[in-house]
């Protein structure tokens, strides 16, 4: 969204990063057909990139752990309705490499699988995006990264639930501003740097 795309934009300005880039900063807005609509324009109407990067929040459920705040890196994705399942290779590591479930809607409540792919005591993250840059980032053959910031515990439900608005979109912030942007970038340009 714009407010944490400025400071994302920001931080990477401040990075002091040896290597000169260009780099083109696109808010896909929230839901998936935003995101899907956002990223298609864009390339349709932009330079060739060298790789897609998407940076956001998602739910997360966690048995042991209700206060999750390390990026993952979305490493697979599935289709809460259909149970399929999209690869996403990672073409560098710059986060622990973790499944994300991605559905139509705001997940609410435990989803319900027909196959056996998920316990208990397993880590799952949510959202409604990943899905979505998956399909159009290889679609189009870019490498692309997905990093996600688990913010909302699913079924507390916080985003909807939350009376301040103002303060949990401050959390949002604050969350994604401080991911170490600078070893990132790093990680990346020596991919490219090898290409």
């Amino acid at each position: 969204m714009p407010n944490e795309l400025k400071a994302i934009k920001e931080w990477i300005k401040s990075a002091g990063l040896k290597t000169k880039l260009d780099i083109d900063f696109l808010c896909c807005g929230i839901w998936n057909y935003e995101t899907i609509s956002s990223l298609e324009h864009y390339l349709t109407e932009n330079k060739e990139p060298t790789f897609i990067w998407n940076v956001w929040i998602c739910g997360y459920w966690n048995s042991k752990n209700k206060e999750k705040t390390e990026p993952i890196q979305v490493a697979s994705v599935i289709n809460i309705h259909t149970e399929k399942e999209m690869i996403t290779p990672p073409f560098v590591q710059i986060a622990p490499l973790k499944t994300c479930f991605s559905g139509e809607n705001v997940i609410t409540k435990k989803p319900e699988f027909k196959k056996k792919i998920w316990t208990v005591d397993d880590e799952m993250y949510f959202d409604m995006e990943s899905r979505w840059i998956e399909f159009i980032a290889s679609k189009w053959k870019y490498p692309h990264l997905i990093l996600k910031v688990p913010f909302d515990f699913v079924w507390r439900n916080e985003s909807v639930e939350n009376k301040n608005y103002k303060q949990l979109v401050e959390r949002m912030e604050e969350s994604l501003k401080s991911l170490p942007y600078h070893d990132y970038l790093e990680k990346i340009l020596d991919w490219i740097n090898k290409q």
